[in-house]
């Protein structure tokens, strides 16, 4: 009876494990199980079939993306429904999309006045949903269905260079950042000095702050901080009718207003700015990876002694972003975290839960008392106001348009300099995946000009070494520079009459003797009396039988057998016991391990 065979396929799944394409909201948890973001799509309510099964591929494909590339997805599938409003009103489903639909689309997006590589983000965006429906849901999609290949050739073509600073105005910006940030750091340690020298349980404890000496600033700040959490109390609150608060009013207009302080206690959009520019400036970090830094971002470095590493993750990346750095300077960026870290201390507990792990707060004193991340658009706004505040001018005398992307293109640009226009190491530098990247970064007139003379000069030395004959005298020279730098031929200590003899088994006359371990048979050694080479020696010959257990047997035979021979019944009975002795009292050196 013929043994049948087992069948171990398995039945299809009657359930598709991605699930059914019926929501048009997409919901993405965060790591605690609460809501991180939400996607509405149901704003294209004009196709919601279609909208449904974006949806689905959104809600799958993005699943373990960085919020900012999930939004930026987002907003570029808009166009898609807007093409389909215009051009294709009759597709209710992805089934009724075909090839062409797909090419009128991207013809569509070239009739729009945006850069080449907008236009590739914006089809990269629906080429991703619809590769993910085509791969797990083909029975969503037209089943001969093509996905057109290369639809924006050279996409970065058209792109113009980053913008970048020179190095005196770099130079420039951080002379600034570090007056400020002196000056920052300044009040906010005069603030913990006089909060130190009075009494805050008392103060505490007084519920009439009539009876308290406003006009002390070290009261005042006490007053803030034990009864107001540490956040200067609004106008609203210190001249609500009735509540005896007015001295707060006027006392806070005295000290300076409420602004300065808030410079006592904690940050501000303003204070932080000067950390942020100086901390990008070091790291080449992303703006919007250097505004979400967490306040552990920094960690020792586990090999090498006072180091620090600096670790920060960007949007458009699945890579730990890491550099590090040394604590040897007042504007390293150890010491800049560690400050920002003490002095955003006093907001931990009234920041949302979703931005505590943030090492960027500030508390807006202007109007509500927002306590959260600094959003981006007051980054950008209060960089602005640091350029204008410091009379910041470009090369030409006009002012200088700062912004914290160009921190990322400088450093780079400059660093570039500084590793000798290598573009391999930038790129390890820069943590980019190719070297395209990089050099996107660093397209620079300035750099082209350096990169085209190195070129030159290698195509010069390459041009004359092809033109220059060999003649005996290169010989010559070789040989003179052979002599100067082969005074001792070998690692055992031994001394060579004439390196460069050729006397030694398979070696030529005038070029450098490499027989290692073939000096113990050279009638060309010299073998010195003294207990530094009796070290080496003895050395020599414990590597020797330690190897004889290692290697093959018939290996060890022939080729080191005769040498260890050599070397303990002919060469060390020829020391001295006085020299043994003392060879005997010191370190041998390591040699390397025989093979």
């Amino acid at each position: 009876m013929k043994r049948q065979r087992k069948d171990y396929r398995l039945d299809p799944s009657p359930i598709p494990l991605a699930g059914e394409p019926t929501s048009l909201v997409v919901n993405f948890l965060d790591p605690n199980g609460r809501l991180e973001k939400s996607f509405d799509f149901s704003i294209y309510g004009m196709t919601p079939r279609v909208a449904a099964e974006i949806a689905l591929a959104f809600r799958n494909h993005h699943a373990g993306h960085s919020p900012a590339t999930r939004e930026g997805a987002f907003h570029a599938l808009r166009r898609w429904f807007v093409f389909l409003g215009e051009q294709n009103p009759a597709i209710t489903s992805m089934r009724d999309v075909d090839t062409t639909t797909l090419r009128a689309f991207i013809a569509w997006l070239d009739t729009k006045p945006w850069t080449k590589s907008s236009r590739h983000g914006t089809w990269s965006v629906l080429k991703q949903m619809v590769r993910w429906l085509k791969r797990n849901r083909p029975e969503l999609v037209a089943t001969d269905l093509e996905i057109p290949f290369n639809a924006f050739p050279r996409k970065n073509a058209e792109t113009r260079p980053r913008e970048a600073l020179s190095r005196s105005e770099m130079e420039a910006i951080l002379s600034a950042a570090r007056k400020d940030i002196e000056a920052i750091w300044s009040t906010f340690q005069a603030g913990k000095t006089l909060l130190s020298q009075v009494d805050r349980e008392a103060i505490a404890r007084e519920r009439d702050l009539s009876r308290l000496d406003l006009d002390d600033l070290g009261v005042m700040l006490a007053v803030i901080v034990e009864h107001y959490g540490g956040l200067v109390p609004p106008q609203n609150v210190t001249l609500e009718r009735g509540a005896g608060r007015w001295r707060l009013h006027f006392a806070s207009l005295k000290h300076g207003g409420n602004q300065k302080l808030a410079s006592y206690l904690h940050t501000l959009p303003e204070t932080l700015i000067p950390y942020m520019i100086a901390i990008g400036a070091q790291s080449y970090a992303n703006p919007e990876a250097l505004r979400e830094l967490r306040r552990d971002c920094m960690s020792d470095h586990l090999l090498l002694d006072g180091r620090e590493v600096m670790t920060w993750s960007k949007g458009r990346s699945n890579r730990v972003q890491r550099r590090s750095f040394l604590r040897d300077k007042s504007l390293s960026v150890p010491h800049l975290i560690d400050q920002v870290v003490e002095m955003t201390a006093l907001l931990m507990p009234h920041v949302p839960a979703h931005d505590r792990e943030r090492l960027f707060l500030v508390a807006s004193i202007n109007g509500t008392r927002a306590i959260k991340l600094i959003p981006d658009y007051l980054m950008s706004k209060h960089v602005r106001l640091f350029a204008q505040r410091h009379g910041l001018v470009d090369e030409k005398g006009a002012p200088l348009a700062l912004t914290l992307a160009a921190l990322r293109t400088t450093g780079l640009t400059l660093a570039h300099e500084t590793l000798g226009h290598d573009i391999l190491k930038t790129q390890i530098l820069a943590n980019h995946a190719t070297p395209d990247t990089t050099q996107r970064y660093i397209d620079r007139p300035i750099v082209r000009k350096a990169q085209e003379r190195i070129i030159g000069d290698l195509q010069l030395r390459f041009v004359e070494a092809i033109r220059s004959p060999h003649d005996e005298a290169d010989d010559e020279r070789d040989a003179d520079v052979a002599t100067v730098q082969a005074e001792y031929a070998t690692a055992a200590g031994f001394i060579c009459k004439d390196p460069l003899a050729g006397v030694g088994e398979g070696q030529k006359t005038g070029r450098l003797c490499t027989a290692w371990l073939g000096c113990f048979t050279c009638p060309n050694a010299v073998i010195p009396l003294d207990p530094g080479v009796l070290i080496r020696l003895l050395s020599t010959r414990d590597a020797l039988v330690a190897a004889r257990q290692a290697l093959a047997p018939d290996r060890w035979r022939l080729l080191y057998a005769p040498k260890l021979e050599i070397l303990e019944h002919d060469i060390l009975p020829r020391f001295s016991p006085e020299l043994h002795l003392a060879a005997s009292m010191e370190a041998a050196p390591a040699l390397p391990v025989i093979e």
